[in-house]
């Protein structure tokens, strides 16, 4: 009796090993497939940035670059998921200062840069999909706006120290649209990418080119004065996308 529940406790398992392997086998030929079929853009870009309203009186034109990609939800190719991010530099500055009050005969290069880093994620529209294609589209995201100084020898970027002055994050809703004029057709065509967007990113503190704006104690540290108004923007990107298969 023993020996046959031994035989069918040995079947059953036996027979369950190769359930188990072909539903692993079955569903990873179905994410195979699926990775497959998956179609899509690559993109990156240079931008300009505007700043708006209340940024406007306090900060001028600002550049940088960024990059994301869209995932197309259908066979039509005209509605996507979009996400992308990028740094923008909208001020900043350079001087020698000594090494330190021990050191006063070394000197190094002091810079100071206003920077934003974002981030989005949303829906993207085209309106056609021939060779030249417009699109909108909106991403909601986070602004991070960043005031740090390095320190480095004279003529050369290796840096030697570096602190985070002041920062502020907000929520980001963008808005915009664009032209993709493609150049080079194929399994992986590449486009021309032209777009432009508003971003709000709402009431935040910064800081601004200045040393008004950062006062060094004279014990020790320094007390950071920031501006706080809406900090909204235009941004005109030119880049390329290239597309997935």
């Amino acid at each position: 009796m023993s020996r046959i529940a031994s035989t069918i406790t040995k079947r059953i398992i036996l027979v369950g090993t190769f359930a188990l392997g072909g539903f692993t086998f079955t569903e990873r030929a179905a994410a195979q497939e699926a990775w497959d079929n998956l179609e899509g853009e690559l993109f990156g870009y240079v931008d300009l940035t505007v700043p708006l309203g209340e940024f406007r009186n306090h900060v001028a034109l600002g550049g940088g670059m960024g990059f994301g990609g869209v995932l197309f939800l259908g066979e039509n190719r005209l509605a996507g998921l979009r996400a992308e991010g990028g740094f923008v530099i909208y001020g900043g500055e350079s001087e020698r200062v000594q090494f330190s009050a021990t050191v006063p005969l070394v000197e190094v290069e002091q810079r100071t840069t206003n920077s934003i880093v974002s981030g989005g994620l949303g829906p993207q529209v085209y309106l056609g999909n021939g060779h030249i294609r417009p699109y909108v589209y909106g991403t909601v995201g986070f602004a991070y706006f960043v005031t740090s100084s390095s320190v480095s020898p004279l003529y050369s970027d290796e840096t030697i120290a570096s602190s985070t002055n002041f920062d502020d994050f907000q929520l980001s809703l963008t808005g915009g649209g664009g032209l993709s004029v493609e150049i080079r057709g194929g399994k992986n065509p590449l486009s021309l990418d032209l777009s432009a967007s508003y971003q709000h990113n709402g009431l935040t503190q910064y800081l601004i080119r200045g040393a008004e704006h950062l006062d060094v104690r004279r014990g020790g540290g320094y007390v950071a004065r920031p501006i706080t108004s809406d900090a909204n923007l235009m941004t005109y990107r030119a880049g390329v996308s290239v597309g997935l298969e």
